[in-house]
């Protein structure tokens, strides 16, 4: 189970982003927080635990 601040990579769209929200009972779905672009506002996704990996180190930042 993903835990609120984890970062994590996003299967379907391949972006990188940090998790906000948890909702449960099980299957949890999580709230992922992506940047889209420089200049635009922060993308909100809602996923299941299976479409989540853990983001490589190197990828690990603040979104």
């Amino acid at each position: 189970m993903w835990e609120i601040g984890d970062t994590v990579k996003d299967l379907k769209s391949g972006r990188t982003g940090e998790i906000v929200q948890v909702t449960g009972p099980a299957p949890y779905i999580y709230r992922l927080r992506v940047v889209t672009g420089h200049d635009e506002p922060p993308a909100m996704l809602y996923r299941y635990a299976p479409d989540l990996r853990r983001a490589a180190a190197s990828a690990r930042r603040r979104t």
